[in-house]
């Protein structure tokens, strides 16, 4: 177990226990310090490791192969413990699709510490369904996803670094029993397939959660759009990269003009020049001149795995909606904030 007191997390791992560790038969523990511990284990050759704490002591003793440490530390009973979660709501869902929720908002967060309610990512949970939101008011990322067996309501924002440990614990092919309550959240990640014959790990993280309302972030997604260009994923992020090495002395803003079947990407900066690169493109309405900052959409193309994205507009200063092309097109959104064309 760790915990900096806004974050919990304790792991379950198979182990033999030997009567000695500790006065309890069935448990025993130790405060061992965090740094100087991880810093052991990484260190200790490829063998089975012995955590050993003689009766009574102060010290923690770790040996594996022929090294042998003896760690000070302080007793487990002056430890903060987890934290109970008394939950409104709860569901669980694949370790492999929570990832992908993670993965598909995750980017548009805000680091800026002044809207701190806009660090986290919202977890929108209405029994059926959860989804994920997130924004800096630059854009605005949605992904949705249907669940079975949940139970009960809650809106949790969830900071972004307990996002980032979700996204690097959970296993693709284990699961992740999700509680939310008021100011906390309790994740139980199960690492490897469901076996009995097999043990596996458990993890829990207990989080708190980020206080206030969350903005209406619906009123920012647009209600139609009578431009719609269909791009080739790959093509259309390359094109943007190409654009980017320009556009980064201007603010990142790269000009997008639909000439007929072309697309037209441009930038242009007094330090470094300019750039123009075309790509084929499927119109449907008129033809638009629109600027976005070139970081913004290559985040989002980062993590599109369709070969197929479209871009939804309306006016050159109105957002824009990107988003991907196959059977759950609707599952995912990335709202534009589009810039000035100069």
């Amino acid at each position: 177990t760790a915990t900096d007191l806004e974050m919990w997390m304790e792991c379950h791992l198979p182990a033999r226990l030997d009567l000695g560790l500790g006065d309890d038969e069935d448990s025993a523990g130790f405060t061992a310090p965090a740094r100087v511990f991880t810093e052991i284990l990484g260190a200790l050759p490829e063998a089975d490791v012995t955590l050993d704490r003689p009766s009574g002591g102060n010290q923690m003793q770790v040996r594996a192969g022929r090294s042998d440490y003896k760690i000070l530390g302080l007793p487990a009973e002056e430890f903060p413990g987890v934290p109970e979660v008394a939950a409104s709501a709860s569901f669980t869902i694949g370790g492999e699709l929570l990832r992908d929720v993670i993965r598909h908002v995750l980017f548009a967060v805000a680091t800026d510490e002044s809207r701190p309610i806009l660090t986290g990512v919202l977890l929108a949970f209405n029994g059926k369904q959860l989804r994920a939101v997130a924004t800096d008011t630059h854009r605005l990322a949605v992904r949705t996803v249907q669940l079975e067996g949940g139970e009960g309501e809650a809106n949790a924002i969830v900071p972004a670094r307990a996002m980032n440990e979700l996204l690097r614990l959970a296993d693709d092919e284990g699961t992740v029993t999700v509680s939310l309550a008021q100011g906390q959240a309790r994740f139980e990640i199960k690492r490897g397939k469901p076996d009995a014959s097999v043990p596996s790990s458990t993890i829990t993280m207990v989080t708190r959660l980020i206080e206030g309302q969350y903005p209406n972030y619906e009123r920012v997604i647009p209600a139609g759009h009578d431009r719609k260009l269909t791009l080739e994923t790959s093509e259309f992020a390359k094109a943007v990269k190409r654009a980017a090495i320009v556009a980064r002395d201007n603010a990142n803003r790269v000009v997008l003009s639909t000439e007929g079947a072309q697309l037209v990407l441009s930038a242009e900066s007094g330090a470094v020049g300019s750039v123009r690169d075309e790509i084929e493109v499927a119109r449907e309405g008129d033809d638009i001149q629109i600027a976005f900052n070139a970081k913004y959409m290559n985040d989002v193309l980062n993590i599109v795995e369709t070969e197929g994205v479209v871009l939804e507009l309306t006016e050159p200063l109105r957002p824009g909606i990107l988003r991907p092309i196959g059977d759950n097109a609707q599952d995912y959104l990335c709202v534009l904030m589009p810039m000035q064309v100069i």
